[in-house]
């Protein structure tokens, strides 16, 4: 198989190659050392990150600072055999384990994820699969997941189709290889990226190999739990922990600040960048023009249902009575379509094309339910309207929830985001319970003052104090000029980043540039990526 592309200037690579193999040369990687006194393996895993120097940089410093301290080789994980980022790596002291180039020597690997493979093909359904473990980690999960993120799937229904067997087949040949591979080389810690998708897998196989998991960005670092059912502890969950157990911490003084916040937001200021495009450049309507431009009726209420994108790591708001976001929006319409009480509104997801949502589309979806009082939000228009003229919001946990919840506007939520229990949102269970809540939405009322005052303590800690609840943000010279150059490429990339390398040689080129520029005037070692990773 062809190499992978590493979109770089390849004189410019080169060039930093020779220069940082300099600073690492007692470093060098042997894969057949037992791995030096302590017999351990650090791995990097880049196996869901698409191949960005400013993604793969900090993993790298806070790999070689754990080293540094606990000794051992490091590996990096990737799919596909990629000779200039193997190069790269070994700059660093770091060996380079290409899944499908270990995958094909592992050919007992390959027929044990065959044998699981059919047996799961018998279950038939996608409710079926995501029940499906090995041992004690829900694979399953996993690859339902990675199926609806990598194909043009939004919704499993059935997994006897040849995207859902080939893609079964390949994850588990993956685990299976894996798995073989950590018996000889046993890991002492995990750097991961993403908790979802077959990285969750992957990460649930290392904790319970003995490795202490951490996810490393180039924002900040946090521990990683992994719970007894193999279950990998995601951000909503961890936020949801530490809100709780901080929210009597935001002072008055503190609340102050908050319509500064959110009138920020809606100016696509803050926030993650793909998310900005739900407010910036885009009209904000007041609630007259609302009404005229999308037909309401002024006698019922409004009620909106903010979509999720199908395909976007479908687990992170935990457990719902719902299949997926997918099933979520399909069975909301649907009860939706029931209730004549209240103006309905559909707002898609802004990014929802980054996540290549085409079949199946939430346009479709709208015009299979779609009643006299249901309505479409457009794109064009700020999600900032909002707060004019909705009284009620209904998400499975998205930042909605959160961020209209500080003007007065209950949320309606299935999933358990960080705002979750704290009285001040409306909670079904079960289907049913959900059912009922929809058929009478219509007398929900408005947050009162102190049901406000909650949700704006829970936004600020979110948006002013997440690095301090979940781990430590990196904010030293060097970690802050490349969190500015990633965020100008974010900015100028838009949604493109997600499923092209579109932009991404040019930042690629320019990132790295900036490193070795840095390291030829200042001793990397002294960064906080390196300096926490000491700390470990």
């Amino acid at each position: 198989m062809k190499d992978e592309d590493f979109p770089i200037n390849k004189k410019i690579l080169d060039e930093f190659i020779n220069y940082n193999s300099s600073l690492w040369v007692d470093d060098k990687f042997d894969i057949d050392d037992s791995l030096s006194s302590s017999g351990k393996t650090i791995f990097i895993n880049l196996s869901m990150v698409r191949m960005q120097v400013a993604w793969i940089i900090p993993k790298l410093l806070f790999a070689k600072g754990i080293q540094s301290k606990h000794g051992g080789n490091i590996v990096a994980i990737t799919w596909r055999e990629n000779s200039d980022l193997t190069e790269f790596f070994s700059s660093f002291g770091v060996g380079h384990y290409c899944i499908e180039k270990e995958n094909k020597k592992n050919i007992s690997s390959a027929i044990r994820a065959l044998a699981y493979t059919i047996k799961v093909i018998m279950y038939g359904d996608g409710e079926k699969l995501k029940k499906f473990s090995i041992g004690n980690i829900p694979v399953g999960r996993a690859i339902y997941e990675d199926i609806l993120r990598t194909s043009e799937i939004s919704t499993i229904r059935s997994i006897r189709n040849y995207t859902c067997i080939k893609k079964i087949f390949h994850l588990l040949w993956m685990y299976f290889t894996l798995e073989d591979y950590l018996k000889n080389h046993k890991p002492s810690f995990d750097i991961c990226d993403d908790c979802a998708y077959h990285e969750a897998m992957q990460t649930a196989l290392f904790s319970r190999n003995g490795a202490v998991v951490y996810n490393c960005s180039e924002e900040a670092e946090r521990f990683i739990g992994v719970s007894e059912e193999g279950i990998v502890k995601r951000i909503s969950e961890d936020l949801q922990e530490k809100v709780r157990m901080n929210i009597d911490t935001v002072s008055e003084e503190d609340l102050e600040c908050i319509n500064r916040i959110l009138e920020d937001r809606f100016a696509g200021k803050n926030g993650r960048n793909i998310d900005r495009h739900a407010f910036a450049g885009k009209k904000v309507l007041s609630k007259e023009e609302a009404f005229a431009e999308l037909g309401l009726n002024p006698k019922k209420k409004t009620v909106i249902i903010m979509a999720h994108t199908f395909t976007d790591a479908v687990f992170n708001y935990g457990d719902t009575p719902f299949k997926d976001y997918y099933d979520w929006t399909e069975q909301t319409l649907r009860i939706a379509s029931l209730n004549d009480h209240v103006n309905w509104i559909l707002k898609p997801h802004p990014t929802r094309k980054a996540y290549h949502e085409s079949k199946d589309s939430i346009e479709d979806l709208f015009k299979r339910y779609k009643t006299d009082n249901m309505h479409f939000l457009e794109d064009r228009f700020s999600a900032e309207s909002i707060k004019n003229f909705v009284d009620v919001l209904i998400t499975i946990g998205g930042n909605a929830g959160a961020e209209f919840s500080c003007f007065g506007i209950p949320a309606v939520i299935v999933g358990s985001p960080y705002y979750k229990g704290l009285g001040y949102t409306i909670e079904p269970g079960t289907l049913k319970e959900y059912e009922d809540i929809l058929g009478n939405i219509q007398d929900i009322n408005r947050l009162n003052d102190s049901q406000i005052k909650t949700a704006r303590k829970a936004f600020f800690l979110t948006t002013q104090r997440m690095d301090k609840m979940l781990g430590k943000g990196f904010n030293d010279r060097f970690c802050i000029e490349l969190k500015k150059k990633y965020n100008n490429m974010l900015d100028e990339m838009t949604t493109d980043y997600f499923e092209s390398n579109k932009g991404t040689e040019k930042y690629n080129t320019e990132i790295l540039k900036f490193v070795e520029e840095w390291q030829r005037t200042n001793d990397i070692k002294e960064c906080d990526y390196y300096l926490r990773g000491t700390e470990k």
